[in-house]
């Protein structure tokens, strides 16, 4: 039995809040000493119907991954993958080439193209929730995924609305850290809008930027 429903401002709200909190919850468990890594976990919401776990004939939630799962096409370094963009330096490719969002966006994509964009006939919305901000290799990463989506519709011939968003809940919008040898990156996006929510007793905000919109 399916356990989506329509779409609401509050439904997709607490969706995410829900899915926040799986998340970090994960993290909790694999990482009881010190500061876990970034995990990762992608919400396609079609026409409107949100998913629960399970989900996946109209809708779907890809599985949480870990920090060091990623691999395949949206590495940036494999040669038959997705080509590393210009602002993105080949030693920034290297090191984050096995982050989470790596696998998730492979799962997504593989999702959408094979029933998503079968069983759409207005929209989808996709919506990269993770317990940091993405790094600097891995929001390329996410342009790119938003890229493949477009033009996979396009063509198969499917005209539907595609929107791409990243959501997470750090304290604040983006962080510059260094990585590797001394390799700098920016965990999250600087323009991010924060997004306060209230409901059944929970209160907080999330981080939510929307990538511009392709044609």
């Amino acid at each position: 039995m399916s356990h989506t429903h329509a779409q609401s401002s509050d439904a997709r709200t607490q969706a995410i809040v829900r899915e926040l909190g799986t998340i970090h919850e994960r993290a909790a468990k694999d990482h009881q000493v010190g500061e876990p890594g970034l995990y990762s976990r992608i919400m396609v919401i079609v026409d409107d119907e949100i998913p629960a776990e399970g989900d996946a004939e109209r809708c779907y939630l890809t599985p949480v991954a870990a920090p060091r799962s990623g691999q395949g096409y949206y590495t940036l370094t494999a040669a038959d993958g997705a080509p590393c963009p210009e602002d993105v330096s080949p030693d920034e490719a290297r090191l984050s080439q096995q982050d989470s969002e790596v696998a998730t966006l492979l799962e997504a994509y593989d999702w959408i193209s094979d029933q998503g964009l079968s069983v759409a006939t207005e929209s989808i919305q996709v919506i990269l929730i993770s317990n940091i901000g993405p790094c600097t290799g891995c929001k390329a990463r996410l342009q790119i995924f938003y890229a493949d989506l477009v033009a996979k519709a396009s063509e198969i011939g499917k005209k539907v609305s595609i929107t791409v968003a990243s959501v997470y809940n750090t304290a604040e919008a983006s962080r510059d850290r260094t990585r590797g040898d001394k390799i700098g990156t920016t965990y999250g996006y600087p323009d991010a809008v924060k997004t306060p929510y209230s409901f059944s007793g929970q209160q907080g905000a999330y981080w939510l930027f929307r990538l511009p919109g392709l044609k």
